[in-house]
């Protein structure tokens, strides 16, 4: 209510003062809220700072995984096929070649990897190789298997290799798809796979007798443990058939060995038919596998035995097919070993 005695006008007057008294505190107030204004240049530091670390982290990730690298193609899988490019093809005689095969691995070795070393750590190792034109397959044991420590970058990937010897059959399905093979063709193949559990120091002496390629698991386990300083112990023998003697296959390498490793290794061969100048024309029959195992100590030595058909028949019996060994049969059966003294690769 205005005061009395006061004109309209006074009122008036009176009345916008008194407004113009009660807005000051909310203009104060604005300008109090108003935000302050940042130094000049801010907004780029937190950029550069932003761009800064993650150029850092894109570093580490560089430095210390594969993350920022193409997929690495052609790894060993012991769960699927891969495909692996063929890059040599050596004869070694008229009839059996080596194949090696392209093998990478990422910079860093990932689950994959180490499961797949962990195969290999213990034993002989088989892969299957699969003729994708039929969707057949047939297992293998390699005869090399090498992986480089040396990094390409613009891959980051590891580049290595892995042999095979195989020999063509007339009927042999896999053998002539391989054999027709070129260089520069892909293979499909899935593996490792543990064809026989071993480890330093598992046995006094192994004695291995084996027929055309299937030298090949006897190569590997040579191979393995005349390298490995903690299995300086174990002794070899090897008993290794062939039809004639151009046909024994790696001679070189395995008499190299003998001469390098003569107190742990030894090789003896067998032609079907000569003339053999340093090897025995025969077959192993009684007799001869007799005097080859004559030091064998039940509990402490292994046979094994790996060839053709028709030498595993007369030697120790039919492998099944399948995992099965099957019963120890023929010449050694005969010498009085049993299912515990051998093994059919």
């Amino acid at each position: 209510m205005a005061a009395p005695g006061l004109s309209i006008q006074q009122r008036r007057l009176s009345t916008e003062n008194t407004g113009s008294a009660e807005a000051k505190p909310e203009a104060v107030a604005s300008e109090e809220k108003k935000p302050k204004e940042r130094p000049p240049g801010t907004y780029m530091i937190w950029a550069m700072e932003a761009i800064g670390a993650t150029m850092a982290f894109l570093y580490y990730l560089h430095l210390h995984t594969d993350l920022l690298k193409p997929e690495v193609k052609e790894r060993l899988n012991p769960e699927k096929y891969t495909p692996f490019t063929l890059v040599e093809k050596e004869p070694l005689t008229s009839d059996t070649a080596c194949f090696r095969f392209r093998v990478s691995r990422p910079r860093f070795d990932g689950k994959l990897e180490k499961l797949v070393d962990s195969i290999i750590s213990q034993g002989a190792w088989s892969v299957d190789i699969k003729d994708h034109m039929v969707q057949t397959y047939r297992t293998y044991t390699p005869v090399g298997f090498s992986m480089s420590e040396v990094v390409d970058e613009e891959s980051g990937s590891r580049q290595g290799y892995l042999d095979f010897v195989v020999k063509r059959y007339p009927r042999g399905s896999l053998s002539r798809f391989l054999h027709d093979t070129r260089v520069g063709d892909q293979v499909e193949m899935r593996g490792p796979a543990l064809a026989w559990p071993y480890r330093a120091a598992k046995y006094r002496h192994l004695y291995m007798i084996a027929g055309g390629t299937g030298v090949a698991p006897m190569y590997q386990l040579i191979d393995r443990i005349l390298k490995d300083s903690s299995d300086s112990e174990t002794r070899i023998s090897l008993l290794y058939g062939s039809q004639t003697e151009p046909d024994i296959i790696y001679r070189e390498l395995l008499d190299g060995l003998a001469k390098a490793n003569a107190d742990r290794f030894s090789v003896t061969y067998l032609v079907d038919r000569g003339p053999a100048a340093a090897a025995k024309e025969g077959v192993p029959g009684m007799d001869t596998v007799r005097g080859f195992t004559g030091g064998f100590e039940r509990g402490k030595d292994v046979v094994l035995v790996c060839g053709p058909g028709a030498m595993l028949a007369a030697v120790s019996g039919i492998k099944p097919i399948g995992s099965g060994q099957g019963p120890v049969r023929g010449v050694l059966r005969e010498l009085g070993f049993t299912s515990a003294d051998v093994f059919k690769f």
